[in-house]
């Protein structure tokens, strides 16, 4: 282990990632008493169930440990440059920083990061035993060490382009390149005479950090590039000389001109040509675009399988709510979920066994408790509870199914809505005789559907199966994971995705401070608190004072009532859904989507939301209800949500297919902070797949070409928080500016 962990590229592979959490506990228990591990964690459930399932590991070693949220790059630094971080034996960075620079901060402290967020910076991949990544993929080709790991110099199409158009630049700059040229070579004790002294393995670009290196600005750059291609045809064509004379030497038939060629060294290229391709090779790496990478709470899972942590149904628990809640929130593709939710059926079936050999052999007989030892086949079964049991099976994509009725998990299921379009009153006509068809009562449909007749659920798939591909409505099932939370009911991993997500992005008056003012940073603690405390299985430790604080409170759908837990988190989710689709309506009625050369975007304010579902989104008195308006489309997911609905509705429609796709971006009002909110979103052709993000670098760039306030604080490179009164001109600018590229 020790050999492992001073390897230069502190990148785990999978097979190597329980050497991660031995370096954990090895930093933790050489420090003197009082030390503590800090797991800093976004806000989403996938990071959520990551957390629970090390914060589980960790208390059972004996370490102890600190959960604290993080929404934001500041908000990151902010917490590594805390006096109490000299307390600290070691920092775990769930869903954050992979894409950050944190060299600055992993001088005194180990940082280990299980971040879904790709590609990583290269700083980070360099850094040695300061920052620990754990890796996924083994088909990256990863840039080496050296200067500007960002890759945020000019490249080499650019120079190439600033050459061709300015001659007499160059030609002034060229007795600049000779003597920046000898100065490389002396520097790496180089002569031209000599290229045997030094092999082309070793003439790697020099660092920024070198002395003598002066960086080799753009603006050079961009008037030298002519001079170097003319040097490499000059050398070219000296090479196929050589090669020319050669082959006829060997057609002589004689042995010396083929040891001459031999011993001849190869044609080696100088600093500055190795340091042009190694900044295409950075800029390949990170013009690809930004895209997810395997959940944090499945490293984590595998993670505690590598280790003694593998039996506990708990934690299995935890990894199916984060792979799914990656896959509703498209962080994962229909392949990668296929791929990730059947490993985790492996570990199901490992865990939790359901064929008729296990249930018979752990079959419980009341002859027996009473010491007898009958092997009569008239023995009384008892039957035992098999709650906490996770089962996999497929299930539809209706919205919260379990906890609603069937008619409207239809109606607010995104797969459902947007395929029948059913913001429509025609759409909601073809629904009902959808649901005739099956032989479903409009009545019963609108029952909670644990209280439908059992005859119409047990054939409710069959006949779905067989009536819905008339309605376009195909290809609607995924490999789902349920578990037991009392006497036929279930709870599945969707719903708690779903209940999580909804307290971290909702408002309600548990997330509210006591004195009536509002301090965004204190209400998004509190409902990181509450999401945290609602994924977890066992409440018993808590108070229980609302029906839905508990998981195994949710019997047959449950109340729903209270602030707090999976019964409320469950009611804002409904609530949620119905304003994404109530707003994603009014923007296409209103016709508020404008449509541009390379993109559409919209403009989501606090008066556009026509609906916002029940009044649980916020509780907000009239009298301050301009200083205290927030934006429900204002946090990060929620936005996202309504991004995939409107690109899914349009898709449907084919409205935006062909040479109609488009990216779409949204900027979402935040009424607090007078600013906006804005997102880019590539548009996929087909559902279920996910495109390479390219926004991050676009955003950047039309930033830096005019004035105005931009925040670039977001672990995600496609979010930018705009002043109020510069958002329109950063929509022409970004647009002007991807029209000249």
């Amino acid at each position: 282990t020790v050999t492992f962990f001073n390897s230069i590229h502190m990148i785990l592979q999978l097979e190597h990632w329980h050497l991660g959490y031995s370096q954990i506990l090895r930093d933790a228990r050489e420090q003197q008493d009082g030390s503590v591990v800090w797991i800093l964690t976004n806000a989403d459930a996938d990071a959520l169930a990551a957390a629970r399932i090390l914060a589980y590991m960790l208390r059972n070693d004996g370490i102890a440990h600190q959960l604290r949220p993080c929404t934001c790059y500041s908000k990151l630094q902010e917490i590594l440059t805390t006096p109490t971080i000299e307390t600290v034996s070691a920092v775990i960075l769930l869903n954050l920083g992979a894409s950050k620079n944190l060299t600055p901060h992993s001088l005194t402290k180990r940082i280990f990061v299980m971040d879904c967020r790709r590609p990583f910076h290269l700083a980070n991949v360099h850094a040695g035993q300061g920052v620990v990544l754990f890796w996924d993929q083994n088909n990256v080709e990863i840039p080496s060490d050296g200067d500007n790991l960002s890759g945020t110099e000019s490249t080499t199409d650019e120079d190439d382009s600033g050459s061709e158009d300015d001659d007499s630049e160059e030609s002034s700059l060229e007795a600049e390149f000779e003597q920046d040229l000898e100065e490389e070579q002396q520097e790496f004790g180089m002569k031209e005479e000599d290229d045997t002294q030094v092999p082309a393995t070793v003439r790697a670009a020099p660092r920024e950090d070198d002395a003598d290196y002066d960086g080799e600005d753009e603006e050079d750059d961009d008037a030298m590039d002519d001079e170097d291609d003319d040097r490499s045809t000059t050398r070219s064509k000296h090479a196929q000389k050589t090669n020319k004379a050669h082959d006829t030497a060997s057609t002589s038939g004689t042995d010396e001109p083929q040891q001459k060629q031999q011993q001849e060294p190869e044609e080696t290229l100088s600093p500055r040509e190795l340091h042009r391709e190694r900044r295409d090779r950075l800029r390949l790496y990170y013009s690809g675009g930004s895209y997810y990478g395997v959940p944090a709470s499945y490293v984590a899972f595998i993670l505690s399988t590598q280790l003694r942590f593998g039996q506990q149904g708990d934690l299995l628990w935890y990894a199916t709510v984060g792979v799914t809640d990656a896959y509703l929130h498209a962080r994962l593709d229909m392949y990668g979920y296929a791929n990730l939710a059947l490993s985790l059926r492996s570990h199901t079936l490992r865990l939790f066994p359901n064929d008729e050999y296990h249930r018979v052999g752990n079959a419980i007989f009341a002859e027996h408790l009473q010491g007898s030892s009958s092997t009569s086949l008239d023995l009384t079964h008892i039957s035992v509870s098999e709650a906490g049991r996770v089962v996999c099976e497929a299930d539809f994509l209706f919205f919260l199914l379990r906890h609603s009725s069937l008619y409207d998990s239809m109606v607010y299921s995104n797969a459902v809505s947007t395929k029948m379009q059913l913001w429509t009153s025609r759409g909601l006509q073809n629904l009902q005789e959808l649901l005739a068809k099956m032989g479903c009562p409009l009545e019963e449909c609108r029952q909670p559907f644990p209280f439908m007749k059992p005859a119409l659920r047990r054939t409710l798939r069959e006949k779905f199966l067989q009536h819905g591909e008339e309605y376009g409505l195909e290809n609607l099932e995924f490999t789902s994971f349920k578990r037991v939370t009392g006497y036929k009911s279930f709870l599945s991993a969707s719903d708690m995705a779903y209940a999580v997500t909804a307290l971290l992005e909702c408002d309600t008056p548990a997330t509210m401070s006591i004195s009536g003012k509002h301090d965004e940073e204190q209400e998004a603690l509190r409902a990181f608190n509450i999401a945290y405390d609602a994924l977890a299985t066992n409440s018993s430790t808590t108070v229980i004072l609302n029906e839905g604080h508990a998981v195994s409170n949710l019997v047959n759908g449950g109340d729903m009532s209270g602030n707090e837990g999976v019964g409320a988190g469950i009611r804002l989710a409904m609530s949620l859904q119905k304003s994404i689709i109530a707003t994603a309506a009014s923007l296409v009625d209103r016709k508020a989507i404008s449509t541009l050369r390379h993109f559409r975007y919209a403009l989501i304010t606090c008066t556009s939301q026509e609906s916002q579902g029940d009044d649980d989104m916020g509780d907000d008195d009239d009298d301050d209800s301009e200083e205290t308006a927030n934006n429900v489309f204002s946090k990060p997911i929620a936005l996202s949500k309504l991004a995939h609905y409107l690109m899914d509705m349009h898709r449907s429609n084919g409205k935006w297919t062909g040479g109609k796709s488009r990216p779409l971006i949204l900027a979402a009002e935040k009424p607090r902070t007078k600013t906006y909110m804005i997102v880019g979103y590539e548009y996929p052709e087909h559902a279920g797949t996910i495109v390479k993000n390219r926004f991050g670098q676009n955003f950047e760039l039309a930033a830096k070409t005019m004035k105005g306030t931009f925040r670039f604080d977001s672990f995600d490179s496609n979010v930018v928080e705009v002043d109020g009164k510069d958002v329109q001109r950063f929509m022409e600018q970004l647009h002007y500016m991807m029209d000249s590229m």
